[in-house]
This record gives structure tokens, sequence and C-alpha cells, in this order.
């Protein structure tokens, strides 16, 4: 079989000529994925050159109609020959030759405010009227961290609702004593609560709310931000082989926002992720060289020598700000996102498995539950500049996917 795809103004033409059997059925999965990964949404395959039909062909054009369907794209055939055209029926395909017309003229994405870089372009809306922003709480001392001089009376109850975005170090419990061994890196957005154990284990565990229970947990520090987004960006790159680092991402969401801070979550793909995460609680016993100094930095931290889940569909969510007018009670809580140092980040992310999500205005509570829903989750990492090598700095990022934004405040602050 022979397959190859082109344009049609903003769909994507697949013609395949041969027989869709069970080898080449997986030829076409694959050739179908990557222009999932490259953001079409909108495909018909042309049949006519397709003289053979099998169950598992079927399969396949019935799948991906399906994934097409969820993330509200179109997935079409034309020119069937007629000894298929009762195989693809069963399927409940519509080969009327109106169809696609029809159905692609509803589909018209909403448009927002469009605007380029270098390397990728990017789309806002607005969501709503009349909200402001959010508010950041800091809760605990992240200076304890060095040497793991956490105890008893650092540990604070946190519950969080769905209006609540936190990240930080915390585990699921009741009491201190019962997290003391498990402490570890989490991350609550759209009341998904996500954690990893100090415990040495790489399992991602989550709990989510609903209208008659809300997660809590132990929190060592963390920061607290209660609100809405007040913004969308939708971002993917201008060629195929461009990427947008974790920096660039964040520094677009400040100009955006106008503000010398911000609140964010990402939902993208991955194109390597650079982090750390404990494998170790601090608050089991201090060691005044744990867990940054050497050799423990071993035995503590497991820390990225390469990027990792690159491929994958990521959730990251934190707070970025511009180092000049940080406030001096957040400096702590914060790293550099970048070689200069100029913009700083507390970023928490949990890689998923890549699939497609839908373009234009999305939900964001919606997506983020099916995906953990759906998972399983691979980790849990806390993002940050790779500047071992002072000359080649490295840090994550990311290849297409969708950002909500506010400008932030502290509590108390006016």
């Amino acid at each position: 079989m022979e397959i190859s795809s082109q344009k049609r103004g903003n769909i994507i033409i697949v013609t395949m000529v041969g027989r869709l059997d069970g080898y080449w059925a997986g030829h076409l999965t694959d050739e179908l994925d990557e222009l999932l990964r490259q953001g079409h949404h909108r495909i018909i395959i042309n049949l006519e050159g397709v003289h053979y039909l099998s169950s598992i062909g079927l399969r396949v054009l019935v799948s991906f109609k399906q994934k097409l369907k969820e993330i509200d794209g179109y997935f079409g055939l034309e020119n069937p020959p007629n000894r298929i055209e009762k195989i693809l029926k069963i399927g409940g395909f519509d080969l009327s030759s109106e169809s696609h017309d029809e159905t692609l003229n509803l589909k018209s994405i909403s448009q927002g405010d469009a605007f380029s870089s270098e390397s990728t372009s990017f789309e806002t809306f607005r969501m709503g009227e009349g909200r402001d922003g959010m508010v950041c709480r800091l809760l605990g001392d992240p200076t304890l961290l060095d040497g793991c001089q956490f105890t008893e009376r650092d540990s604070h109850t946190l519950s969080v609702p769905d209006s609540v975005m936190a990240l930080g170090l915390g585990a699921f419990g009741h009491s201190f004593k019962e997290c003391q061994n498990r402490f570890g890196e989490f991350l609550s957005v759209s009341g998904v609560t996500a954690y990893q154990a100090g415990d040495g284990s790489s399992i991602c565990d989550f709990l989510i709310s609903d209208e008659d229970y809300t997660p809590e947990l132990q929190v060592l520090y963390g920061l607290i931000c209660q609100g809405q987004f007040n913004h969308l960006m939708r971002f993917e790159p201008r060629t195929i082989d461009k990427t947008i680092s974790l920096e660039e991402l964040s520094s677009t969401i400040l100009e955006r926002v106008g503000a010398p801070m911000a609140c964010m979550v990402i939902v993208a793909e991955s194109a390597g992720l650079i982090g750390a995460s404990l494998h170790r609680s601090p608050a089991n016993q201090s060691q005044p060289d744990a867990p940054f100094g050497f050799p423990a930095m071993r035995d503590w931290l497991s820390f990225s020598a390469e990027r990792l889940d690159a491929g994958s569909l990521v959730i990251a969510c934190g707070v970025i700000s511009h180092k000049d007018y940080t406030p001096i009670s957040l400096m702590p809580f914060l790293r550099p996102l970048g070689g200069d140092g100029s913009h700083l980040g507390h970023v928490h992310a949990v890689p998923f498995s890549y699939v497609p999500i839908q373009k234009g205005q999305i939900d964001l509570n919606k997506t983020v539950r099916t995906l953990f829903e759906t998972g399983p989750a691979s980790g849990l990492l806390h993002l940050l500049c790779d500047d071992q090598d002072q000359t080649r700095l490295d840090q994550s990022n990311f290849k297409r996917g969708a950002c909500w934004f506010s400008p932030l405040m502290m509590e108390g602050s006016e």
C-alpha cells in the first residue's frame, strides 16, 4: 500500500492505494497519529485506490473517527469503491458527498487574539468578565529543605477545592506522623491533587474532589493560589522542528497579563522535561548536607541528566515572576527559569501518555480531570533549569498546547 497526505485548505487529505489489511493498518495508524501530533484535527481519507478493507483496517478508521470526535475535530472518508461501501456503513460512516462540507462548515473554531514569536504562533482568549486574577498565600518555610530540618511544627493541613491551584511539598494523610516518611512534591489544580511520595517509589498518586469530598493533605511548604484564571493561550510551533522553552512561555504570559507575577497551568505536548524530585522524605531526619550537598544529593534527589518524557502530554502548574519585581517573601519559593535568571518560577509537572487535545477554547477542569481519570500519570517533577554546565544551559521545552493564566497578587497586598 502507498500512503500520502496533502493539505486542502485547513483539511488534510490522506490518500491510500492498495490493501488496508492487518499489516497496513499499523502503518496507517502511525501516519494518522503523527498528523494529530502536528496539530491536524480535520482529516479526510481518500479511499479511491483501496481495493480491499479488512476488519482490522475498519477498526483503525472507526478508532480515529472517535478520536477526532472527542477533540471536536473531523474525520471523514471519500471516494470509497462500491465493493467496500457496505463494510464502511457497518462502521457508521456517512458516505454522502455533501457530508464533509456541511460538517466542516459547522466546526469553525472561534478566533482569539493571534500573534507570533520567531518560533511559535500564539492565540489568546479572554475568559469571562469580572475575573480579576488570583491571590497567592504562602505556606511554610522552604528554606528548611536545606538540611532537611522539617519537624511536626512545620506541617500544615490544607484542603484543596476546585478554586485552588497549589504546589509544594506535602503528603496525603491526616497528621505529620502519618506522613513523616512520605513527604514529596505535589500539585493541585481543578479539584485534582497529585502527589509523588518521597519514599523511593515512582508512583504518582492522586485524589479528585466532588460535591461531597475535598482532598486534604499535610503540607511542609506551598504556594496556595485562590481565584479564577482569566486568560487562555493556545500555542504551537511555526515549523515542525521548533519548540518553546518554559522560560519563553513564562515570559510571554507575563507580557500578556502586564503584571510582574502570574499563576499558570499548562497542558501541552512535551519536547523534553528537565527537573528533579525527592525520593526521600525531608521530614524524616535532619542531615546538614542534604538534599543539595554532594554526595548526599545522589541519595536524596532524582535529577534528570537529560530531557525526560518527550512526546508525552504534560500538566504543569506554577507561579512565575520577573526577578526585579518579586516580593522578598516569595523569593525563597522560586528558582531561575533560564540562564540569565531574569524570570523566576516554581513549576511542577505531571506527564501522561500522549493524547491530542481540542483546538480553540477548551475547559480547564474537564481537560485536567479527564487526563487523570484516563491516565495513568508517570511521575511528578519540579521543573528546573539545568545550569551545571554553564556552556550548555538546558530547560524544559514544549511543542504545542494550551495555557491558562492570570495576574497574581500576594495575600494582603493592595
